[in-house]
């Protein structure tokens, strides 16, 4: 019978589940933090959404005060 110097067994299913666990742990849960983190930071774009319409109706409002067309350019702005 002969002597192995180094044996190396090979993983189970067992040792597979964990080394899962642990990239899970480890990768996946962080990226996920970071986006719920980045997403909170941005703000609520509902908000500004709302805002930007605001801001258009009152652009065209004071279009049609002045009589100007929305393709138009403003001269008195050159």
């Amino acid at each position: 019978m002969q002597s192995v110097a180094l044996q190396i067994g090979l993983p189970g299913t067992q040792e597979l589940v964990i080394v899962l666990f642990i990239g899970l742990f480890f990768l996946a849960i962080p990226v996920l933090l970071v986006a719920a983190l980045v997403k909170f930071l941005t703000g609520n774009d509902s908000e500004t959404d709302e805002r930007i319409a605001e801001l258009e109706r009152e652009v065209e409002q004071l279009r049609e005060e002045r009589g100007t067309a929305p393709g138009e350019p403003d001269d008195e702005l050159e």
